[in-house]
């Protein structure tokens, strides 16, 4: 009797139910995500990019933080290899990030692991980290991140399109500025929960406060990386201690 076939029809349930449930995780970070992109996309038509402009990098991109750091230096008139060079670095994360996920994505196919590497999120990685401290075991993993991270672009994406849609009827005022703020603010709250968050959050806002005044957004990309360094050790830490936990 051939077991696979049933085997594979007893799991695509099982991974539907988990991508939906990464999904109501990740549901309370989407405004937060929608209003950031809305922030976004204005604050790249106000900087001096053109609509069709704004709309490539938007689709291109994917990173607000980014986009946003390379305005200022587009609107100074600053050569494009120092601003290409000034977008990697802010955007070091991510291969933080990618080492963190190496050991759940190596199995995939090279295009697969290339989709997952570019619909990557903040918010979408973090809580795929804290579920995978958390849950023992940590079964149907690439469910659980499609559902945490796929789920978020399509919001980014519109929510930029409206904000370039808006910024040719807002007026000029500087008080739009603290939209960012807030925004962001939004999309954060939510995910600070659990040890590892905690210790994340403070170490990288801590290492931001010290480094505002760094060249070339260095305090931003050491408060990263400090940020990320520190969550994956209390990971490490907790997963040994519950590890030695079941072994009594």
């Amino acid at each position: 009797m051939n077991t696979a076939r049933p085997a594979r029809l007893l799991a695509r349930p099982a991974r539907e139910r988990r991508f939906r449930e990464a999904r109501a995780l990740i549901t309370p970070a989407i405004p937060g995500v929608f209003a950031w992109g809305v922030v976004t996309g204005v604050a790249m038509v106000k900087g001096g990019l053109t609509v069709p402009q704004a709309l490539a990098i938007t689709v291109l991109v994917l990173s607000g933080t980014t986009q946003l750091t390379a305005l200022p230096m587009l609107a100074a008139g600053v050569s494009l290899p120092l601003i290409a060079l000034t977008a990697v670095l802010t955007g070091l994360r991510f291969p933080v990030y990618a080492a963190a996920l190496a050991r759940d994505l190596k199995h995939l196919r090279p295009r697969w692991r290339w989709l997952a590497g570019f619909l990557m999120t903040d918010p979408g990685t973090a809580l795929y980290l804290h579920r995978r401290a958390a849950e023992r075991p940590f079964v149907n993993r690439m469910a659980c991140y499609a559902g945490l991270n796929y789920w978020i672009w399509p919001f980014w994406l519109v929510g930029s399109f409206v904000g370039i849609g808006l910024a040719t009827r807002l007026p000029e005022s500087p008080k739009l500025a603290y939209l960012g703020v807030l925004a962001v603010l939004a999309l954060a709250a939510p995910l600070v929960r659990g040890p590892a968050a905690w210790a994340a959050a403070t170490v990288g806002g801590t290492v931001a406060l010290i480094g505002r005044d760094w060249p070339w957004k260095l305090g931003l990309i050491a408060a990263v990386v400090a940020g990320v360094a520190v969550a994956m050790a209390t990971e490490h830490r907790l997963a040994r201690r519950a590890g030695a936990e079941d072994r009594r």
